[in-house]
Formats: C-alpha cells, structure tokens, sequence
C-alpha cells in the first residue's frame, strides 16, 4: 500500500520518505547568503547593534526566536522587533526603521518579509542601517537594494531549499553562523533549533517534501522532548503532558492558533519572548495570556464567520460569480484571514476579505487549487492594469494586500470582471483526490501504523484519502455543544457491479466533522448506505484505542462511478 501511495503522489525520490538521514543542503545554495554572512561577520567583530525584524505570524516569530538563540549560542546579545499588525501592518514601515536607527541599530536582519519593501530600505540605507533580507514570498520585479536578499523562490523549482518557509531562510543563516564560530559544538546546537524550524514550517503549511520534510520530522522529534520552557508551557495548555507526544497536528491545531492569536489581537513580541525565556515561571504566564487572547479570537472568528455568510445570502450570485469580496467597518483585521480560509472550503472560490479602517481597507486573501492559477501573478496584473492596491504581497495560495476605502465598490466590479473572464471557463467544483480503494477489513491498527510512514502531513504531502462502500449506516448519533458534529457506525456488506464485497458484519466507527445538518437531510430523505471518503486515525480515549474513519465526503452508492472500486473487479483480481 505505501508503494502505491508513493507512485499515486508521483514520489519520484523516495528518500526523503523512507529515510530517517537527515541530509542538508549547504545554506550558500540560496543566493547572497554568502553576503549576508559578511556583513554578519562585521558586525560581530565591530560589536554593533543588531536587531531581528519579522512578522508577526507563526513564521516570522519563530524565525525571529530561532535567529536570537543562534546569536545567544555566539555569545552576541540582539534586540528584535515585531511590528503591530493593526497599527503598522505586515513588513518593514519607515516609522519602525527611523526608530530602531535612533536606538543605535546599524544592522537589520528580516524575517519572513522584507523582499517587497523597496523604500523602506532605500530609508534604512539613507540613514545608515545596513539591512540583510531573509524571506520567502514571491520576488518582485523590483528587488530592494539590501546587503542581501536570501530569498529561496530565486533556486529552481525543483531545488531541495526552493520551498523553504521563513524559519527556514533563518535556520540556514544559523547553521552558516554556528558552523563557522563554533564547528566543535555546531551540530547539537542547530539540532536544539529544529523544534522551532517544525513549529514555523507546520504553521505556515509549507511545502512537506524534499529537505522541508526531513528538518520537519527531525523537528518533530526535537519538540516532543523540548528543553525550551516556552514551548513545554504551550504543549501543557494544549494538552499534551506526556513527553514524546508532540506531533504536527499539536502544531497546526493547538500550538498556531494560540502564537497567531496574539499577533492577531495584541502583541506579537509576546510569542517571541515565550519561545526564547527560560524561565519556566514567565514561560507559564505567556501561555496564559495566549490562551486568553485564542479564546477570544475563536469567538470573534464564530462572529466575522456568521456576518460573512449573512452578507454572501444577499451578496453571492452561484451563476455569475467566480470570486467572493466581502468588506465590513466592524470586522477584526487580524482574524480576517481565518474567516477566508472558511469561505474558501465551503465555497471553493478565491475569497477577498477586507477590514475598513476608516480611509484604508486592509484585506486578506486565499485562493484555490487550480493549476493555472496563481493569486500572488493575479494581483500583480490587477496593479499594472488598474494601480489599485496601496500594498499587497503574497504567494500562489494566500496574500494580504490593502487599498484606499473610496475605492472599495472599483475594486469589487475590478475583481469579479477579471475572475470571471479568469475562471468562468474552469470547472470550480470541489474534487477530492483520493489515494486508494480499501475494503474496511483491511483496516486495523498495523494498517494505520505503516501508514504514519508516510506523516507529518501538509502541503505537499496531504493525509492519505482513501474511498470504500457501499457501506450500511447501522446507527448514529449527534455530537458536540451544539450538535454540529456525526459520530456514525457503518459495515460493508454490498456489491457494486462485478464487484463482490465480501459480507462483513463488523461495525466501523466513524465522524463527520461539521455537517451535521448535511448527514441528517440524507438519512431524512431514504438513505440507508453510502460511499465514503475518509482519513485514518487511532482515537484514545480513558485508555482505549480505536480505529476511527474521518469521513470527509460521501455519496449514494448509485451515484459513484464504480471505476473507483476497479482493485476489487473479477479482472484486477484474477491479473494478481
């Protein structure tokens, strides 16, 4: 099965899979980083003041917290700064620059942002402050004019570093600085930053293949036994006691959220100092007040998600439009994008989200998996045709952007114009790729174990999807506060075609996640069966082990092309 899986996803090196070597690319492969190791090296040697600006996001403060521990190992104490999201935006501004310069900084080192702020270096180097640029986002027509750019988009698609998140540009710049001042310790030291290398790259949904894999489970193992107080104060508050039980889903659905939220609603500088103290009392209180500060974000999120629906029942038209824009003076900038990720699952349309802030809208955007479509390239084409955006930045998924307030009906009309003509001709229906058919009593806890071969999942390198059925819904029951949720038991029992399944009267347990009101309307109208789509997971609860299925979609069985269940077929059976 898991060499199938390989060949379904067009795994075409298998190392970076199967094996548990972790093999780094040398960091002078991403262009000018020879550069800003020699600036770096001045400013060691002349003691100058350094100072590490990056965003204010899981990656940017990570990559952030991993450069400030990399100087502390030299022996070289920096300053860092994390700009407000409300008060200054995403990247470098001149107010910040201006300063940090006062404060005495003669070197800037970015993370996560920096390659589209042109100006805002041309001031940093006016006034005298030298600024090294280590980023990941798409590279502007116009580079800044810094000492160095450390961008990997400039390697080959298919070079191991091209897909680099933020923390790992700055993992790289460490590794470079460990390995020249302290070769002797050099390799312990840069293993004790891969937790914070996994926590940015999980966080940000990089690209889960070639090195990015390899430091994320390397990483993985790291955090699980973390000795950094910060980080063993956020997997308590997430629930996770035991030591070696971290794992990416802590990351994605426990440790992120709760980081974001206080770059989202307060202070971002607050995640930094969490992930670099080590004092074990300060570490507990952070990760109070960002339990505090996610709880609050969730609510305001349940709220902006509520409004947004309201406003798509009037605003959407399902024959025309290829695009949501929605705008409001009462949404929350810094949860926008959360509401647009929503949007986009339950839509599957580009979602443009915006918060108006008196003569400014400041925007978030997520698109969808088309193969031609890259929203970054989009946006770039709507500014040369239409000038309309004050600032924007991105890549080929997700991008921010603001614009001037007076021209929010221009830019709605613009949009829906240029994705229809954009779009209209593409099939925008939801598909879900699935990796294999299985008959349920192949499933079992050794299945599911060779299976997490193949983890940490992500972008990339997504959660095997696997279809079965016709499957009997034997019973079910609603779950959750609000009964949003299906716990269902199923069995398979039918035959589709040539296709004999074989009589099992095992029951299956399974969920179904937020669609609740979707499930009961099917069994309301008849439906005794269906085929499913699902994840694998092992469920412990009071400590008993089950295998669960996650049911991600499901259809009538007359409705299922029965080419899905071919493995099962007289013909591919008796070729075996």
């Amino acid at each position: 099965m898991l060499a199938r899986l390989l060949l379904n996803r067009n795994i075409e090196d298998p190392r970076y899979f199967c094996s548990a070597e972790l093999i780094e690319t040398s960091p002078l492969d991403i262009p000018e980083m020879q550069q800003a190791f020699e600036r770096i090296q001045i400013a060691l040697e002349r003691h100058e003041k350094i100072v590490i600006y990056g965003d204010y996001d899981v990656d940017g403060t990570s990559s952030v917290a991993l450069l400030y521990r990399a100087f502390a190992m030299l022996g070289h104490k920096v300053s860092y700064y994390i700009p407000s999201r409300h008060s200054e935006g995403y990247g470098l501004n001149k107010q910040a620059i201006y300063k940090l310069h006062d404060q005495g900084a003669r070197l800037l080192i970015t993370c996560d942002c920096g390659i589209s702020n042109h100006a805002e270096v041309a001031y940093a180097r006016s006034l005298g402050l030298d600024v090294i640029i280590t980023d990941h986002h798409a590279i502007p027509e116009i580079r800044p004019d810094s000492i160095a750019n450390c961008n990997p988009k400039t390697l080959p698609d298919a070079h191991p570093l091209h897909y680099l998140p933020g923390v790992g540009v700055a993992y790289k710049l460490a590794c470079l600085l460990l390995d020249h001042y302290l070769p002797a310790l050099a390799k312990p030291l840069k293993l004790s930053l891969l937790d914070l290398v996994a926590l940015g790259m999980v966080a940000d949904m990089a690209e889960l293949r070639a090195e990015n894999r390899l430091l994320t489970i390397r990483g993985l193992q790291v955090l699980a036994r973390t000795e950094k107080a910060g980080l063993r104060a956020l997997l308590k508050s997430c629930g996770v006691i035991r030591e070696g039980e971290a794992n990416a889903e802590h990351i994605g659905f426990g440790i992120a959220p709760r980081i974001n939220a206080a770059g989202r609603l307060a202070d971002a500088a607050m995640a930094v100092e969490l992930m670099i103290t080590d004092d074990a009392k300060r570490a507990e209180e952070l990760a109070a007040k960002l339990e505090a500060e996610n709880k609050e974000r969730q609510l305001i999120c349940e709220q902006h998600c509520e409004q947004a629906l309201a406003k798509l029942s009037a605003e959407y038209n399902p024959d025309e439009d290829c695009v949501l824009v929605l705008a409001d003076d009462s949404w929350h900038h810094g949860v926008i994008g959360i509401v647009a990720s929503r949007l986009l699952d339950k839509f599957h349309l580009p979602v443009f989200i915006m918060a108006i802030e008196g003569d400014t809208a400041r925007g978030s955007v997520r698109s969808i998996n088309v193969d031609d479509l890259d929203i970054y390239a989009e946006m770039s084409s709507l500014q040369a045709k239409h000038n309309i955006f004050n600032k924007f930045g991105g890549h080929r998924a997700a991008a921010g952007f603001s614009i001037a307030s007076s021209r929010l009906e221009e830019f709605k009309q613009v949009l829906k114009q240029h994705f229809y003509k954009r779009l209209s001709a593409h099939n925008l229906a939801k598909t879900i790729r699935i990796d294999s058919a299985l008959l349920l009593s192949e499933l079992g806890f050794d299945f599911v174990q060779r299976l997490d071969k193949l983890a940490p999942y992500g972008v990339g390198n997504p959660v095997p999807l696997f279809v079965a059925g016709p499957l009997k819904i034997r019973s079910w029951r609603a779950m959750g506060k609000d009964s949003s949720h299906i716990r269902v038991y199923l069995s398979q029992e039918a035959t589709v075609g040539d296709i004999n399944i074989p009589v099992n009267n095992k029951l299956y347990e399974a969920v179904l996640w937020n669609r609740a009101d979707e499930f009961l309307r099917y069994i309301a109208a008849g439906a005794t069966e269906l085929v499913a789509v699902f994840s694998l997971r092992i469920s412990e609860y009071q400590g008993e082990r089950s295998l669960q299925l996650e049911i991600k979609d499901w259809k009538d069985a007359r409705e299922v092309d029965t080419e899905l269940f071919a493995r099962f077929s007289k013909a591919a059976c008796s070729s075996m």
